[in-house]
């Protein structure tokens, strides 16, 4: 049954009619005005702790705003074309991070932070089943990727230093209770999100442009998770940013703030250092 839920929800996206007001990808915007600037940054509580109304509690965030979220990365090729776009637009988000090829480009992880955005895991090797594994070899995977992060960082200035976040997103959003509670008990954030773009599902440039804005037109904005390895996604993203700013949506980072990477980083059994 899920198979074929799966099949008509892709195409759905490839046929949904344009919302009102979208451009091809490409085109600019009519009445688009300034580029799009960032309205600041959300501090998430540390309790519940899980947030993204996919899966738990709508994240706390404005009405009509959205927090970029990037999975997957770093991505050598793709990478350098997302900071700047988001550059021309004043936008920083949160990008979560593989921890194998965050070993490989750590140069990369640095250019995002002295960018301004912030890092997070997204795990060692982006299993999609880590809930099902063995307790201590998915403590494992999740401990190697945060500390790939922190190696990274190592040398880098304290104000970069300090844009590693106490936040994880679960591959394929597969999460676990009891490691989600294993997170938890050591400071970490749980992210999920309210929308996604779906670009991992091969949709054109296109497609994705029109099923985003009507997913953050549906929910009001949110968390929305793209993925920078994801060529149309690329193509897609200068008219996206710049048609949900038309459409009077604006941009958050969010954070787990001060307090928030303090008790990640002085709690018992720190997952990376301050």
């Amino acid at each position: 049954m899920r198979p074929i839920l799966i099949l008509m929800a892709v195409l759905l996206a490839l046929w949904l009619p344009s919302p009102e007001g979208v451009p091809p990808t490409g085109a600019k915007p009519v009445n688009a005005g300034p580029p799009a600037r960032p309205e600041g940054v959300v501090v998430l509580p540390g309790r519940p702790g899980r947030y993204g109304n996919l899966q738990h509690m709508r994240t706390p965030l404005p009405a009509r705003s959205i927090a970029l979220t990037f999975d997957d990365g770093p991505d050598p090729t793709y990478l350098p074309q997302v900071l700047d776009i988001l550059d021309a637009r004043g936008i920083k988000a949160t990008f979560f991070f593989v921890g194998v090829y965050v070993e490989r480009r750590p140069d990369l992880v640095r250019e995002v932070t002295r960018r301004g955005h912030n890092v997070a895991s997204h795990s060692w090797s982006h299993p999609t089943r880590l809930r099902y594994w063995n307790p201590s070899e998915a403590h494992r995977e999740i401990r190697r990727g945060f500390a790939a992060l922190d190696q990274a960082l190592a040398d880098s200035p304290p104000a970069q230093r300090a844009r590693l976040e106490p936040l994880f997103r679960f591959p394929g959003l597969n999460e676990g209770t009891a490691l989600a509670g294993w997170l938890g008990d050591r400071g970490i954030l749980v992210v999920s999100a309210e929308g996604g773009t779906d670009d991992w599902r091969g949709l054109s440039a296109d497609a994705i442009l029109r099923r985003t804005v009507s997913v953050m037109e549906a929910s009001g904005g949110g968390v929305l998770i793209l993925h920078e390895t994801r060529p149309n996604m690329i193509r897609a993203l200068p008219t996206l940013l710049d048609t949900l700013s038309a459409r009077g949506f604006t941009f958050v980072q969010i954070t787990a703030g001060p307090e928030g990477r303090r008790r990640a980083t002085e709690g018992p059994d720190p997952l990376f250092r301050p």
